[in-house]
C-alpha cells in the first residue's frame, strides 16, 4: 500500500491539464523549426508534384475528351456507312427483284409464242391431214362408186365422166353440211 501512495505522490507533480512551461516552450520552438524546414525543403516538392500530377490528370482528362470525340466521329461514320450500305442492299436486292421479274416475263412471253406456234403448226397438220384424208376418201369413194354401178348397169362405165359426177355429188352433200 505504500507503494501506492508514493505512485499517487508522484501522479500530483505531472497534471495533463497543467503542462510544464518549460516542455512547452521548447515544443513550440521544435514546431516552428520543423515548420520551416518543411515548408523550405518539402512543401516545394510536395506543391511541385501535385501540380504535376494536377498537369497529368489534365492532360489525361482531354486526351479522354479527345478519344470520345474521335470515337463519337467514327461512331458517326460506321453508322453512315452502315446507311448507305443498306441502300446499297436494297438497290440490289429491287433491281434483282425487277431483273427476275423481267426475265420471268421474257419467259412467259416465249412460252406462249412457242405454244402458240406448236399450236398453229398442230391446225395446220390436222388441216393438211384432213384434206389429205379427205381427198384419198374421194378418190376411194369415186372408184368404188364407179366399180358398184359398173356392176348393177352391167357394163364399164366412163372412168372420168363417172368420177366428175361422184365428185360433184360429195361436193354438194359436202356444201349442205
Amino acid at each position: 500500500m505504500h507503494s501506492l501512495l508514493l505512485l499517487a505522490a508522484e501522479e500530483d507533480k505531472f497534471s495533463p491539464v497543467k503542462p510544464v512551461l518549460s516542455e512547452l516552450i521548447w515544443a513550440a520552438v521544435f514546431f516552428v523549426v520543423l515548420f520551416v524546414i518543411i515548408s523550405k525543403v518539402a512543401l516545394p516538392k510536395l506543391n511541385a508534384t501535385l501540380a504535376a500530377r494536377e498537369q497529368a490528370l489534365a492532360g489525361r482528362l482531354a486526351a479522354a475528351e479527345q478519344a470520345k470525340a474521335d470515337a463519337a466521329t467514327v461512331l458517326a461514320e460506321y453508322r453512315a456507312k452502315l446507311t448507305d450500305a443498306q441502300a446499297e442492299v436494297n438497290r440490289i436486292i429491287e433491281e434483282g427483284r425487277r431483273t427476275g421479274e423481267g426475265v420471268v416475263a421474257e419467259a412467259r412471253s416465249r412460252a406462249e409464242a412457242e405454244a402458240q406456234a406448236l399450236l398453229t403448226r398442230a391446225q395446220s397438220d390436222i388441216q393438211a391431214e384432213r384434206d389429205r384424208a379427205i381427198g384419198a376418201l374421194r378418190a376411194e369413194l369415186a372408184t368404188l362408186s364407179i366399180e358398184l354401178a359398173s356392176k348393177v348397169v352391167g357394163r364399164s362405165l366412163d372412168g372420168d365422166a363417172q368420177r366428175q359426177l361422184v365428185d360433184s355429188y360429195i361436193d354438194q352433200l359436202t356444201s349442205r353440211n
